[in-house]
């Protein structure tokens, strides 16, 4: 089985990722054992590369099919889980350093996983609907929160009171001029019930600054 192992993988699997239950189906004649052995050993040979416990990829000198972001891998790593706060501020271009963290916001307790393509953690956000505010990125193929979400979910994490909007420029070198224009899709209405969906002073704050200044 060891020899035809990735050849199966490779013509079977439709996405870059997979896991442990996409083994299972493309095996489903093998006894666990014969599919855990396989894993092993050509994980060791570094013919397969592992992310977390049960997310695997097929290494690249073996396949084309490392298409994959890391924003994806992310979205894999925690699958109830979308990239936010600084990830999605820089992605978006309102702030200009690169975030070397990949950042999510999750709906289960926080998580961080280091592994080959760097450092991916995940922070709760009590927002409902969890996935107010997010969208499938077309260049990345990962879910990704907008720039409003994204900075809600930052100042939320950041526990400030913020008083005016220029203080977010001086604490994040965020670009004022595109968060206006972010800004200026919404209704003042909807971004003040953003800021009161997170039932924290500090994002009731930021939703009447951004309101005030920037509107």
């Amino acid at each position: 089985m060891s020899a035809n192992f990735l050849n199966e993988i490779e013509n079977n699997v439709k996405v870059s990722l997979f896991t442990d239950d996409d083994l299972k189906i493309i095996f489903r004649d093998k006894p666990p054992s014969a599919i855990y052995n396989c894993l092993t050993y050509h994980l060791k040979k570094k013919n397969l590369k592992r992310y977390k416990r049960g997310l695997y990829s097929l290494a690249a000198k073996r396949s084309e099919k490392l298409d994959f972001s890391k924003f994806k891998l992310a979205n894999k790593l925690v699958l109830h889980s979308f990239i936010s706060f600084e990830s999605a501020l820089s992605h978006h271009g309102l702030i200009p350093e690169a975030v070397y963290e990949i950042t999510s916001t999750c709906f289960t307790k926080n998580k961080v996983f280091e592994n080959s393509l760097g450092r991916f953690s995940f922070t709760y956000c009590p927002v409902e609907p969890f996935y107010l505010g997010v969208e499938k990125d077309e260049i990345t193929k990962a879910k990704i929160a907008n720039p409003i979400r994204a900075l809600f979910d930052l100042i939320y994490l950041r526990k400030k009171i913020y008083n005016r909007a220029q203080d977010l420029e001086e604490d994040f070198r965020i670009d004022l001029e595109e968060l206006k224009n972010e800004l200026n899709k919404f209704k003042a209405k909807d971004i003040l019930e953003l800021g009161d969906r997170y039932k924290k002073k500090t994002t009731r704050s930021l939703a009447m600054i951004l309101v005030r200044d920037l509107k």
